[in-house]
């Protein structure tokens, strides 16, 4: 049985982003009779933190759904800065490496390393050449270009150092996936051959189920009237949440009118107390995966925001779920941007960083049912067009299967 070595800072019970496509593969691989051994951080992501349920889980081997995850334990910033940044990313290094003596004897017919964590890249490199063995990379985002763009403190001292580190992880790989068209320059401006660049757009790994509105509303305590709208996902700087609270306070007067701030993130103190005192808006914890479905079922909108300077790189996981849940989709982005372009003919946008247009779009939605029911139909048939989950499993196979061609060819 081959055996496919999959290196991630991000995987299961992590219930958003990152993880929700390592662990996928992770299961496909091993349905269709592959070995699979998964190098992995602790659970922290997005909380920045071990939350207490999941404080049992230590550095080790464990068995899972029959894949073997070897646990490596790490600092975890609580305020995520470029020199506490740097020093995680240090870390895991460390610790990554530390564990591979748990792997001592075991070949792979192949190395996934799943980035933007610049250290999965490096020890997947560095294992990669000591085997043999080719080196795939999946680009969920990368660092060097996104802390710039992130809004995190002295981004750009990370940003110099994770770009010179991710240009030697780049150049070292066989195949690479990206999975946004908005990655293809920075990376071929790294000297990358174009030929193994495979774009593949992240999928609905998390199957929605649209349940009837009125039921889920009742799961959640929300009456029949309000208008809901609903931000699911990441707290964190390049969300620049701040832009929806002071939507909210341009939308006091429209009573019925509720946003939701589902998630965790190392932003979620501070947008606890930026939501104190304001009646039109709250911040909640993340929802069960088996009550994600029913989340998106209660809402009447659902929003996407990012920073004004979050041009490039990584689409935001949520889109995924938010464009199969049958509900219309606004996005407060930079316009141009790889988030813009994605949503551009299917949701409604808006330029980033503008509280007012923003409580403008809202309210003008919250009003206009045949618009929301049209941007609703357009999204879930770009939806099933292009997210299907199984399309992206087969697609991932296929990219596998030519990475591990790639030694002998």
């Amino acid at each position: 049985m081959p055996n496919v070595l999959v290196i991630s800072t991000n995987y299961w019970p992590e219930p958003t982003g990152i993880s929700i496509y390592t662990t996928d593969l992770a299961n496909t691989l091993r349905s269709k009779g592959y070995q699979v051994t998964v190098l992995t951080g602790l659970p922290h992501y997005p909380w920045w933190r071990i939350p207490e349920e999941f404080k049992s889980m230590r550095e080790g081997i464990t068995l899972l759904d029959g894949i073997t995850v070897i646990r490596a334990k790490h600092y975890i910033p609580v305020h995520v800065t470029a020199l506490k940044r740097i020093v995680f990313e240090i870390s895991l290094w460390l610790n990554l490496v530390k564990s591979l003596r748990k792997m001592s004897g075991q070949s792979f017919v192949a190395v996934i390393a799943f980035i933007p964590t610049v250290a999965a890249g490096l020890v997947g490199k560095r294992i990669a050449r000591k085997l043999g063995t080719p080196l795939g990379l999946v680009i969920q985002d990368l660092s060097g270009v996104g802390a710039r763009q992130s809004g995190i403190k002295a981004g750009y001292l990370f940003s110099g150092v994770g770009k010179l580190l991710e240009r030697s992880v780049l150049l070292a790989a066989s195949k690479i996936v990206i999975v946004s068209p908005a990655m293809l320059k920075p990376i071929l401006d790294f000297c990358v051959a174009p030929t193994r660049i495979t774009q593949i757009t992240n999928y609905a790994a998390r199957a929605i189920e649209l349940k009837d509105r009125q039921q889920s509303r009742l799961i959640f305590g929300w009456n029949e009237e309000s208008f809901i709208v609903v931000h699911s996902g990441n707290m964190g700087a390049k969300q620049g949440l701040e832009n929806l609270v002071e939507a909210a306070k341009g939308l006091i007067s429209d009573t019925k009118i509720k946003i939701f701030l589902v998630g965790h993130g190392n932003q979620e103190a501070k947008l606890k107390k930026l939501c104190a005192g304001l009646k039109n808006i709250v911040v909640i914890a993340t929802v069960a995966d088996d009550q994600y479905s029913a989340l998106l079922s209660a809402a009447d909108l659902l929003l996407v925001n990012e920073r004004s300077t979050q041009m490039e790189m990584s689409l935001p996981s949520k889109l995924t779920s938010y464009l199969f849940s049958e509900r219309p989709v606004l996005a407060a982005v930079p316009r141009g941007g790889a988030t813009w372009k994605f949503l551009d003919g299917i949701a409604e946008l808006v330029e980033a960083g503008k509280p007012s247009l923003l409580a403008s779009a809202i309210r003008e939605l919250s009003q206009n049912p045949l618009k929301r029911k049209d941007f609703a139909s357009k999204g879930l048939e770009f939806a099933k067009n292009n997210l299907d989950a199984e399309i992206g499993r087969r697609k991932y196979l296929d990219w596998v299967n030519s990475l591990i061609q790639s030694k002998r060819g």
